[in-house]
């Protein structure tokens, strides 16, 4: 049960994490915000590593025992961020977020297939279901703004 808690908390955390970053790449720059927010976040990282003790089993010997593709994620970080940063302030959270958790669901199900998990129909469906849904709701937020924006124009 704890487990379901933290992952809720870290979707609340990532999204409140994107509505940040997006408002402080508005402010400074695009490029200057994700340094910011990767300078911050290796700050904390430091600390949380002194604060469990874990800095001393940490050394440059580590970094060749790492495999080329972990060095990845940090890169993928930085341009998920910097894609973030474009289409929040444009699409506004709620889509962003369904559209991020759609993109999630899909690739989880996605590697799952390439690494020789099976994936059921249920969760296929789901995804669609949600896409659907959110195809659907897209179209009624732009008749409504459509037909707001025609009854200012009248009066």
């Amino acid at each position: 049960m704890i487990y379901m808690v933290f992952a809720l908390l870290a979707g609340c955390l990532t999204i409140i994490s994107m509505i940040l970053n997006s408002r402080l790449a508005m402010r400074i720059g695009m490029l200057q915000g994700i340094l910011i927010n990767y300078l911050v976040g290796l700050i904390f990282s430091m600390i949380f590593m002194l604060l469990n003790l874990n800095l001393a089993n940490f050394s440059t010997e580590t970094f060749s025992y790492i495999p080329f593709w972990a060095y990845l994620g940090g890169v993928i970080g930085i341009i998920g961020i910097y894609i973030n940063n474009i289409v929040l302030p444009r699409i506004g959270a709620i889509y962003a977020t369904l559209l991020i958790f759609i993109g999630q669901l899909f690739m989880g199900m996605t590697i799952d297939l390439l690494i020789g998990n099976s994936i059921s129909k249920g969760k296929i469906i789901g995804g669609i279901l949600i896409l659907g849904g959110m195809v659907y709701n897209s179209y009624i937020d732009k008749k409504e703004i459509l037909a707001l924006t025609i009854k200012e124009q009248i009066s």
